[in-house]
């Protein structure tokens, strides 16, 4: 939050020094940018037909993707999402996006 005078308060200062020091400052960088989470990229090329389909989703799609990912908190976790995606992209379908119940 932001005083009067437009300063942050010290709790917001550290806060901040604290994400510049773990990474997490930065975390969406790359995201905002659209590049693909090296991991998703090596796995889509590994599948032909998930790249091909991925490849033809909109930027905003694959944004929320790769955001999904990467924001993943367990190396287990990150891979699942990962595996998941190829997956569903091999059949056309987008990831980490709402579906009517029984799609």
């Amino acid at each position: 939050a932001l005083t009067k005078a437009g300063l942050m308060h010290p709790a917001g200062l550290k806060a901040v020094e604290i994400a510049k020091q773990n990474g997490t400052w930065t975390l969406l960088d790359e995201i905002e940018e659209y590049v693909c989470p090296p991991e998703l990229d090596a796995a889509l090329r590994k599948n032909k037909t998930a790249m091909a389909y991925f490849d033809k989703f909109p930027p905003g799609v694959k944004k929320t993707i790769f955001q999904w990912i990467v924001l993943a908190k367990r190396p287990e976790t990150r891979q699942k999402r990962i595996d998941e995606t190829v997956s569903l992209a091999e059949k056309n379908i987008r990831a980490n996006q709402y579906r009517k119940p029984g799609e």
